[in-house]
């Protein structure tokens, strides 16, 4: 039965990358890699580029459902699959399968704050559109942060039928067994009883899980969502290289081990190289909860094996520093090396 029914709009809300120039990897189609995720630099023309590497596109849909490839944008997450179809032919092109945080109608709005929320969570994206209108239907492409819940990329209005359900994306807390509920993030709970769950025995606190369900609504507020299908998100679906985008959540003491968006546990090698787009010198010590990182790896039934770790130079250590932020112009008027101030004259 068809939930969704997406069109493209022209009403986007996007947040400016300024990636994909990438000059010498511009060649489509690296017929190495198996997978890749990770949110999209640039569109041009029936190609896209992600993680540094373009792409030709055959096809795109979401949760199944054929989508016209004119709807994707910049800072939109996507997977592909860039295996045996993608090699047939040049032609053919990678399976691009959208892969938002959130599909729901947003509502309480604060274009002064930057603040909304979709199905009940709260989010915060400076860059909203102003023809995104509380009650509209969105979805929203986000990174999880290390401490401070979602980092929204972009926002897209859409259109939806009425069989369509809401899709959430987060970590598992306060499970309960019992009553088969728990929460995504520290608010929206989820009542799970009946709901067809891909790997029972994984669901726990800590876990990444992807959400469709119907929300319960009262005073056009959303009090909780009622699963009907719940997937424990991972990367052992792959087998062969990969690339993954996303945010650092887990360094072993010994640096031996990372985990990258909650979901997937990466292991060092002595062959792992590192990239630092500052030029800096980079290597497994340099890894911290909340950077962002893209990842080239080789997953096979033993695990998965980091080849390559490239530090984003704009990476939000803490996941939330853009508020933090500021410039300010003058004249050095007095440096203190013992306290390491630098005064700017009035």
């Amino acid at each position: 039965m068809k939930r969704y029914a997406l069109l493209p709009l022209i009403t986007l809300a996007l947040s400016a990358c300024g990636g994909g120039e990438g000059g010498s990897e511009n060649s489509t189609q690296p017929s190495a890699l198996s997978a890749v995720e990770g949110k999209i630099e640039n569109v041009s023309g029936s190609a896209i580029t992600v993680n540094g590497q373009q792409f030709q596109v055959g096809s795109v849909s979401y949760r199944n459902q054929s989508i016209p490839a004119s709807i994707l944008a910049a800072d939109m997450n996507v997977s592909l699959n860039t295996g045996a179809r993608a090699a047939m032919s040049a032609k053919s092109g990678s399976d691009v399968q959208l892969d938002p945080t959130f599909t729901g109608k947003i509502t309480e709005i604060d274009r002064k704050l930057g603040t909304f929320k979709v199905s009940g969570v709260s989010l915060t994206f400076n860059k909203l559109s102003n023809h995104i209108t509380d009650g509209n239907w969105v979805m929203v492409s986000t990174l999880p942060t290390a401490n401070a819940g979602y980092k929204v990329l972009s926002v897209i209005k859409f259109e939806y039928d009425l069989d369509g359900m809401v899709e959430v994306e987060g970590r598992v807390s306060e499970i309960d067994l019992y009553n088969q509920t728990f929460k995504v993030g520290s608010s929206l709970k989820v009542h799970f009883a009946g709901a067809e769950i891909n790997n029972t025995k994984k669901l726990r606190n800590g876990a990444w899980v992807e959400v469709f369900a119907r929300t319960h609504e009262v005073d056009d507020k959303v009090e909780y969502v009622i699963a009907e299908k719940i997937m424990l998100k991972s990367f052992s679906g792959v087998n062969g290289r990969g690339e993954i985008e996303g945010i650092v959540t887990w360094v072993d003491k010994d640096y031996s081990r990372f985990e990258v968006n909650y979901r997937g546990i990466f292991e060092i090698h002595k062959s792992t190289k590192y990239d630092c787009e500052d030029g800096d010198i980079c290597n497994n010590y340099s890894l911290r909860e909340g950077m962002e990182v893209e990842v080239d790896y080789v997953a096979n039934a033993k695990g998965n094996f980091a080849k390559e770790i490239e530090f984003e130079d704009d990476s939000d250590v803490d996941g939330d520093w853009d508020k933090f932020e500021f410039k300010m112009k003058g004249y050095a008027d007095n440096l203190d090396d013992t306290e390491l101030l630098l005064k700017l004259a009035a």
